[in-house]
């Protein structure tokens, strides 16, 4: 099944009976729906990849599934279509040339800067999502203007060759896009770790658009003795892009590649280094059991009219295989690791970091306070979830952030607070890896679970990753300055913003759907979560920063309340990192 015509739904569309009939899937199919298009889109070859290239305009409401099209309604459809749009006027020549303008093919697809993001917007959409950016690299730039010019030579350089290249292949790229996978590290390498910005300008120079062999031999002539950087980082994006497909436009896919080799050469603390562990210990560990995985998955996408009479035998077979594998990889080649990075054992550390340690009463009731949260929290939005529209669905985890990590925390215990996030990020992961892969008896479970909760960002590849870009926006800032910016702007701003512009918002964002209405909300709510943190909750003034005013304050939330309402990127993640660096910025004694 291939779906990759931007911009058209079934009840707009232009095309004739092809086009139906390549929509048109029977209803006896026994794979849920997303489990069916992460089957397809894991397969090998072009073809797999254009299968999720599908415009957000088509709906879970519009789509074959949902409005239960059957191969005998797809022969009738197609002429009730032609018959709604044969007008052959100058208003159908072009809307059938805009419909036309680019070829969806996976060649051009950064010219569409991937169909789910978004940027196919309007002008002024993108002209004020640029500015916040460039004025964030601004206050950036002011705030260590020393390693600026520590390094003045190498920053010209590469500002020269970043300039001159998007200039010449400027058909590729769309502005916000170029602001994100260029400017965006170097911001959050400003803001609060300068030494490493050598190395990042290097990996945005990596992301060029340039062949391999021109862009290794540029890398390579700026700086020779740090060469390896950009196999590093190209091999890293590789590997994103290959399980992820097209679940990741290639803006978010750069960005990943930028963090995870961020993570793997800086990492240095100790929250850190287990999430280096557990992040590249599950993907290696994985690797071993991947021919039993292939083996699942082709069971699964037979037709239960062909499978072997014992493939849930055979399943059970091969998903134990897989367990075992990696288990034994995980105590053997995790564990080596951090021992060699921690100096001892590390589950001699973990008992004395937990139970023996001066703190260990702090952290045992920080475990057993979210472990109450989750345990009653769980189960009650599981019953009430059928009541309530996603929104709402979606929302309420927002708020159970709050309530389970602003109170206790990061104003208790910020390190401990950092690695309890790295172990959930690397849980979720391995979920979402099960859900995929429909590895029993896990895999149909999860999805079940997760299925009540996604929207249209989730339907563009094999990963479901609204969960998953929720954590990450809430921890980044933690794992990079103990802050709690993006626990403040998801659970109050985004889920404000979200509830309100739905059911009061009129009046809307030019070619958006974000309303003024939910912005202001946006506003109000993550201004007051920002005072209640500061003035009302314990161990955070010097957190959030000693001199962060009121004024400021109000300004960051006006700033990340309008990046959200006009970024066409996942806001889950780009927006709680916005506001973290706005107020890290923003404080006197740091712009001095």
């Amino acid at each position: 099944m291939s779906l990759f015509t931007p911009a058209f739904s079934l009840t707009e569309s232009r095309r004739s009976s092809k086009y139906v009939a390549s929509v048109a899937v029977s209803p006896k199919s026994s794979l849920p729906s997303l489990v069916r298009s992460s089957l397809e889109t894991s397969t090998t070859g072009s073809s797999s990849r254009s299968s999720s290239f599908l415009s957000p305009d088509i709906s879970a409401e519009v789509s074959p599934e949902s409005r239960n099209v059957t191969d005998d309604d797809a022969e009738r459809q197609p002429r009730t279509v032609k018959t709604r749009h044969a007008g052959h006027g100058k208003r159908a020549r072009r809307r059938r040339a805009r419909h036309h303008r680019y070829s969806p093919t996976r060649s051009n697809v950064k010219v569409l800067d991937g169909v789910k993001d978004g940027y196919n917007l309007g002008f002024r959409k993108k002209c004020v999502e640029s500015f916040l950016i460039v004025g964030a690299l601004a206050l950036a730039v002011q705030h260590n203007w020393a390693a600026i010019l520590e390094n003045a030579n190498f920053v010209g350089i590469c500002a020269l060759i970043l300039v001159a290249v998007l200039l010449v292949r400027q058909n590729y790229w769309t502005m916000p896009s170029v602001l994100y996978i260029y400017l965006f590290p170097i911001i959050l390498t400003l803001t609060d770790y300068p030494q490493y910005l050598p190395l990042n300008l290097l990996l945005s120079m990596s992301a060029l658009p340039l062949p391999t062999e021109i862009l290794s031999n540029l890398v390579v002539a700026v700086s020779p003795h740090t060469a390896g950087v950009y196999y590093l980082y190209s091999n890293v994006t590789e590997i994103v892009s290959t399980l992820t497909t097209t679940s990741l436009s290639p803006a978010e896919t750069s960005l990943a590649g930028t963090l995870l080799v961020n993570l793997l050469l800086n990492a240095k603390q100790m929250d850190m280094v287990f999430l280096r562990a557990f992040l590249f210990g599950s993907l290696f560990s994985l690797w071993p059991a991947t021919p039993f995985v292939l083996k699942i998955m082709q069971l699964t996408r037979l037709p239960r009219h062909r499978r072997p009479a014992e493939s849930a035998k055979l399943k059970m077979k091969y998903a134990y295989a897989t367990y075992a594998i990696f288990v034994v990889n995980v105590l053997v080649f995790v564990r080596w690791h951090l021992q060699s990075s921690l100096g001892r054992d590390p589950f001699a550390y973990m008992i004395d970091y937990l139970f023996l340690s001066e703190e260990s009463n702090r952290r045992l009731g920080m475990l057993g306070y979210w472990a109450t949260w989750l345990a009653i929290g769980i189960p009650w939005i599981q019953r009430s979830s059928n009541a309530w529209t996603i929104d709402i669905r979606r929302k309420v985890w927002h708020g159970m952030v709050i309530g389970m990590f602003l109170p206790t925390g990061v104003g208790w215990d910020a390190t401990f607070t950092s690695l309890s996030m790295a172990i959930a990020l690397t849980l979720f992961l391995f979920s979402e890896f099960l859900r995929a892969t429909t590895i029993p008896p896990l895999g149909m479970h999860i999805h079940d679970a997760l299925k009540k909760y996604i929207d249209e960002r989730d339907t563009c590849g094999p990963i479901v990753v609204s969960h998953i870009f929720l954590l990450l926006g809430i921890s980044v800032p933690i794992f990079l300055s103990s802050s709690p910016a993006g626990i403040i702007c998801l659970g109050f701003g985004d889920a404000c913003a979200s509830i309100i512009g739905r059911r009061v918002g009129k009046h809307r964002w030019f070619d958006s759907k974000k309303t003024l209405e939910g912005t202001a909300g946006f506003i109000a709510a993550a201004f007051t979560g920002l005072m209640i943190t500061k003035y009302v909750l314990s161990g955070y003034d010097n957190i959030l920063g000693p001199d962060l005013t009121v004024q400021w304050a109000l300004l960051a939330a006006i700033s990340t309340a309008v990046l959200e309402a006009t970024s066409g990127m996942n806001d889950n993640v780009i927006v709680p990192v916005y506001m973290y660096v706005i107020l890290r910025l923003g404080t006197r004694s740091q712009l001095v």
